[in-house]
């Protein structure tokens, strides 16, 4: 009788300590993105959304779509509207997307500005800028300069090396940067010049960056990089 009691006290104890451990460590486990999306700025799990009447560009226009973190696989580029409007063009994505046309090919100096416009409110924080030195887009070894702002304010410079994206300026808040309205809209005028072996970097006609060639790709292919899930016109385009 005394042997029962003390198992039945064992049991009453053991258990319920297991379970928490278990609950515990479950918690502790990362998330993984769902098919086809990614984690999104601290807001949890955010898939690319599907997007009606892509897969058609402008003439001499394609897309590189990002791979999916998960499975590896570039979506298809039927979810990706890019189309020209007035003078530019207008995005509406599901999958992060670089923009790439043979015509805009540079080597040398370059000076290359656009006013990019968020129409709606993103999820969360995310990207959308300009690209230079694009190499082997199309290919395993794409590889390009890209310089990037986000809605809340700040700039970001970084390479991409096939699957590397080295980053040249981290996360950078600057009061040039036009931040989003309460309505989602966002409009800022962003440049890179490559002069002699100096690149600069601008963000409404004001001097953000400089880097030297040595530091980044220049040479090649340039042209638009715009995150997933994002409506992003593009115009006032200055390519020299």
């Amino acid at each position: 009788m005394k042997k029962y009691f003390i198992y039945r006290m064992l049991i009453m104890v053991i258990f319920p300590m297991l379970a928490l451990s278990s609950v515990t460590l479950a918690q502790q486990q990362p998330q993984t993105p769902p098919q086809g999306g990614r984690m999104g700025g601290g807001m949890g799990a955010d898939p690319d959304r599907v997007v009606e009447g892509g897969g058609v560009f402008p003439t001499g226009w394609s897309v590189r779509t990002d791979a999916n973190r998960r499975t590896g696989e570039e979506p298809p580029a039927n979810q990706v509207v890019f189309q020209a409007k007035g003078d530019g063009f207008h995005t509406t994505l599901g999958p992060a997307s670089t923009f790439y046309n043979p015509a805009w090919t540079k080597s040398g100096d370059l000076k290359f500005s656009a006013r990019l416009t968020q129409l709606k409110k993103p999820t969360h924080q995310i990207a959308y800028g300009l690209y230079i030195g694009g190499t082997d887009l199309a290919g395993p070894n794409q590889a390009y300069t890209y310089f990037m702002i986000r809605n809340t304010g700040e700039y970001l410079i970084k390479t991409r090396k096939g699957t590397e994206t080295p980053v040249i300026t981290n996360w950078t808040a600057n009061d040039v940067v036009v931040k989003e309205d309460a309505n989602g809209l966002q409009q800022n005028v962003l440049g890179i010049e490559v002069k002699g072996n100096d690149v600069i970097f601008s963000i409404n006609g004001k001097e953000v960056a400089r880097k030297t060639k040595a530091e980044l790709p220049t040479d090649g292919l340039y042209g638009f990089r715009i995150d997933h899930n994002l409506d992003v016109d593009i115009d006032q385009i200055q390519r020299n």
